[in-house]
């Protein structure tokens, strides 16, 4: 379009410039008059000069945009940042179109450009023994020209923010390094997509969710029930993918109702569980108090501060004051999966800048010594003084790691190879027990890491339901195996924690600093380094059955 505009503007550019100099011919012996002969100079030389311009600018076709590149590390990093459309993309990054303002004001100014490739990731941290981040205070430094609602998932002048792995290039990069693939999080897309579109019109979601289906609807199948743990496990994934109800993304708006559900319904004592069997009481509420504690922690706004602290006082009330321990109702003796449950809670909050009281965690310590099975600590039970439980273990190692074991320590060492020993013979499929078990070995990151996460990942993406029908994107609890837990808790139940299984790459920040002297320690080979088909891990291998009706 502008090279074609250039030869008439040439034409109207000379005749102007005809025009001028017969105007200066006829004004010439009156300036002569009037204007000594130097001023006469410096007008035609003048409008000579203006002449030259115009005609230059002409031929350059105006001035050129600012260009500018940015330099994507791999492939496979643009196609992580390049799942779906801009304006329906997972990252928090990208908008959509929203009547309804974010509730904290976000600064519009471009962030500061920094002149590198690629990057540099949030610095790895060790959480000490109390739960503690590096002196993470609760209300981190703003930044200046980034939105309020972002202080704490941004890496401030080397402080670590724990959630910071989740959004943008730092996610995409740690997808990349831990071990995701673009298959990952494609799944990942699809499920939060089945989630969101299972949202009741009250913000709450069900276990039992067959009123938002459409078309024919997902499979049929009556489960327990608990809105609370429902709401809670439908956030969590979403939170943990980056979407917040502060900035605009796909998801703000289901994210922003879903937490204001979960605040409507708290009660005075804290409690967030208002429904459902007996037996599901301190797990809603646990998993809802996660979900709250993380929202606050990212966003840091201040109306989240309380609903969090008030869910964390609850749990911390509802300790046993003998054993240490959690189970279905305030102060019962501990079983080992409720414990687990608040002991990720109470990280949540600690990760969120919410005090954990000292005492707690070391009735933590007094209950994970009372299911211990061994004298040296390496395998656990469901309850003290019943036998080993590989699901038990892993849960229970897990929340040694948070609660400051080393990585070299040797009954944790022990504990993870008698766990990924079991993982590698067993055919059952158990998304509870590979939650726990994929975030164990992530974290210590030995020999036993790629090979499980080989498995697990790639199994978990062959068992989503594709196709274009209302399951499409979630798991199904009987098909190709029945899942252990997910034929009573159910599809949305399924769905939530292989989410959360698939985005163990950054959802948390690395938990242990590596060490050049570590002989542990995961060294990558190159992207195209040739295979050994003897070490290739394999996907899990489940028998086929027949759906149950």
């Amino acid at each position: 379009m502008r090279h074609s505009q250039r030869p008439r503007l040439l034409r109207v550019l000379r005749i102007k410039s005809r025009r001028v100099h017969a105007r200066l011919d006829r004004l010439a012996p009156f300036l002569m008059l009037w204007v000594p002969s130097w001023g006469t100079s410096i007008l035609l030389h003048a409008a000579a000069l203006l002449l030259l311009a115009l005609y230059f600018y002409a031929h350059s076709g105006g001035p050129k945009e600012l260009e500018i590149r940015a330099a994507i590390p791999s492939q496979l990093t643009d196609d992580l940042l390049s799942l779906t459309p801009s304006d329906h993309a997972g990252d928090p990054f990208t908008t959509q179109k929203s009547d309804e303002p974010p509730s904290l004001s976000l600064d519009a100014a471009p962030p500061e450009v920094k002149t590198v490739n690629q990057p540099a990731l949030p610095a790895l941290t060790q959480f000490t023994p109390e739960l503690m981040a590096p002196d993470l205070p609760t209300e981190l430094a703003r930044v200046p020209g980034k939105g309020k609602g972002m202080a704490m998932a941004l890496h401030v002048e080397g402080l670590s923010a724990p959630f910071s792995g989740r959004q943008g290039m730092s996610r995409a990069q740690l997808v990349r390094r831990e071990g995701g693939t673009v298959r990952s999080e494609k799944a990942v897309e699809d499920g939060l997509d089945w989630l969101v579109r299972h949202q009741r019109l009250d913000g709450g979601w069900s276990l039992n969710f067959h009123g938002q289906c459409q078309g024919t609807g997902c499979p049929a199948q009556v489960c327990l029930e608990s809105e609370t743990a429902a709401t809670g496990l439908a956030l969590l994934p979403l939170l943990g993918a980056g979407h917040i109800h502060t900035v605009k993304t796909r998801y703000q708006m289901n994210v922003r109702k879903g937490l204001e559900w979960l605040v409507q319904h708290q009660q005075p004592s804290g409690e967030l569980y208002i429904n459902g069997g007996d037996t599901a009481r301190m797990y809603s509420h646990a998993i809802a108090a996660m979900a709250l504690c993380e929202a606050y922690g990212i966003s840091g706004e201040p109306t989240l501060r309380r609903p969090a602290q008030r869910a964390l006082d609850f749990i911390v009330a509802s300790q046993n004051s003998q054993d240490g321990g959690w189970r279905y109702f305030p102060e019962q003796p501990g079983d080992t999966s409720v414990f687990g449950w608040q002991m990720f809670a109470l990280r949540s909050a600690r990760l969120a800048g919410l005090p954990v009281p000292r005492n707690v965690t070391k009735g933590c310590r007094v209950y994970l010594d009372l299911a211990a099975v061994d004298e040296s600590r390496t395998m656990y039970a469901y309850r003290p003084g019943r036998g080993a439980s590989p699901v038990m273990t892993a849960e229970a190692l897990l929340t040694r790691q948070y609660l400051g074991w080393p990585r070299e320590f040797p009954p944790l060492v022990k504990g993870v190879a008698h766990v990924a020993a079991d993982l590698e013979r067993s055919s059952e499929r158990n998304i509870y027990y590979w939650y726990y078990a994929t975030q164990l070995l992530h974290n210590m990151q030995n020999k036993d890491w790629p090979r499980w996460n080989s498995r697990v990942r790639d199994g978990l993406i062959a068992m989503q339901v594709g196709g274009a029908g209302c399951d499409r994107g979630s798991w199904d609890p009987f098909t190709p195996q029945p899942d252990q837990w997910g034929r009573a808790a159910g599809r949305h139940f399924l769905t939530a924690l292989s989410l959360l299984t698939l985005e163990v790459y950054y959802r948390y920040l690395p938990l242990y600093q590596p060490s050049d002297s570590d002989p542990d320690k995961l060294a990558l080979p190159p992207r195209d380094a040739p295979v050994d088909p003897a070490d290739k891990p394999q996907p899990l291998a489940l028998p086929v059955a027949p759906p149950v009706p």
